[in-house]
């Protein structure tokens, strides 16, 4: 079967991120990958996936392929981007993940607030723990918790000063790494040798604007534009 390119951007927070714009519900993301002409997104909020049940609702009505996602900060203090085969996963997950989010309050004045939407993009609930906070468990457990889901693990902005786990990339069994693309991370691939991993460049947007456009780097040859296909491009 022949292959073609499906340009990507596969880490987009909506407001439930409390460091996301306001603006960044799901009605507005979604419109917004459609006017990019994207083919694959990811919703990947901080340490939730509550907000995946409107954006499972919502998606039907595009073309795209919609993967749900969190973006775990754990013990050690970096970033993991975990990707589920199926919604279903995603928030059964997030029950699991929730014993482990660190119960304290936060300055929403300081941080802003994390918003849960309904399909008309009203809020309808305000989590009230930070979730980009790091989690109680390290990434360890992390992956032992995940192995009842079929899932991807990719090391978050590894070339980022802050939240990377490249000092981790050895420890970890996982299926590719993220880079935020700048005038450097070419260098930055060869110094830590990068090259053997699956490599994915996204925007980690948290205001509209910021979704990522279709670009010469972020495009996958798959064989046809399924959850299957992409999941079978990063499992070899």
């Amino acid at each position: 079967m022949s292959k073609k390119k499906y340009y990507y951007d596969l880490h987009i927070h909506t407001c439930l991120s409390a460091c996301a714009n306001e603006l960044m519900t799901p009605n507005n993301i979604l419109n917004m990958a459609m006017l990019k002409k994207l083919d694959i997104i990811a919703i990947t909020d901080h340490g939730s996936a509550k907000q995946l049940s409107v954006i499972n609702e919502l998606r039907k009505s595009y073309d795209f392929l919609v993967i749900p996602g969190i973006e775990i900060s754990v013990a050690e203090r970096f970033h993991m981007v975990v990707y589920f085969y199926s919604f279903d996963d995603a928030i059964k997950f997030d029950s699991v993940l929730e014993k482990f989010i660190v119960k304290v309050p936060f300055d929403t004045k300081k941080y802003g607030e994390q918003m849960i939407t309904d399909i008309y993009d009203e809020t309808v609930m305000l989590y009230p723990y930070k979730l980009s906070a790091p989690i109680s468990i390290g990434y360890k457990k992390v992956i032992e918790l995940l192995k009842g889901y079929r899932h991807l693990i990719f090391l978050a902005h590894v070339n980022r000063n802050k939240d990377s786990g490249i000092d981790y990339i050895n420890d970890i069994k996982i299926n590719g790494v993220e880079v935020t693309k700048n005038d450097t991370s070419d260098d930055f691939i060869k110094k830590h040798q990068l090259m053997k991993y699956p490599i994915i460049y996204n925007s980690d947007a948290h205001n509209i604007v910021e979704i990522q456009e279709r670009e010469s780097y972020n495009y996958l040859e798959l064989e046809e534009l399924t959850v299957e296909a992409f999941f079978r491009y990063f499992n070899g």
